[in-house]
Parts: structure tokens; sequence; C-alpha cells
């Protein structure tokens, strides 16, 4: 692979999007990152409280 000027066979390097690879799919991926988030800070905020309770007696 040249590092300047064009490949030898310009097909090899093209790509094609798939449905669902596209302006949806990047919101979706945004929407799961972002209640992935929500999720483990509730969960750890659960976790710590339990564990604080527990060494409070």
């Amino acid at each position: 692979m040249p590092l300047f000027g064009k490949p030898k066979n310009p097909e090899e390097h093209r790509y094609y999007l798939l449905p669902g690879q596209g302006r949806g799919a990047r919101k979706k991926h945004r929407q799961q990152v972002l209640a992935g988030i929500v999720v483990g800070c509730i969960a750890s905020a659960i976790l710590g409280l339990l564990l604080w309770q527990m060494n409070r007696r």
C-alpha cells in the first residue's frame, strides 16, 4: 500500500454502508451509552449505600 498517490486497486478499498450503519445507528449507540452510564451510576450508588450501612453498625 503506497503512502502517496492512488492505490493499485481502488476497488479493494471501497466500502459500503449497510442498513443500520447511518445516522440512526449513531443515535441509538449514543442512547445506549447514556443508559449504561446512568444504570452504572445507580448500581454503584446502591452498592455504596449498602456497604456504608453494613459498616455503620
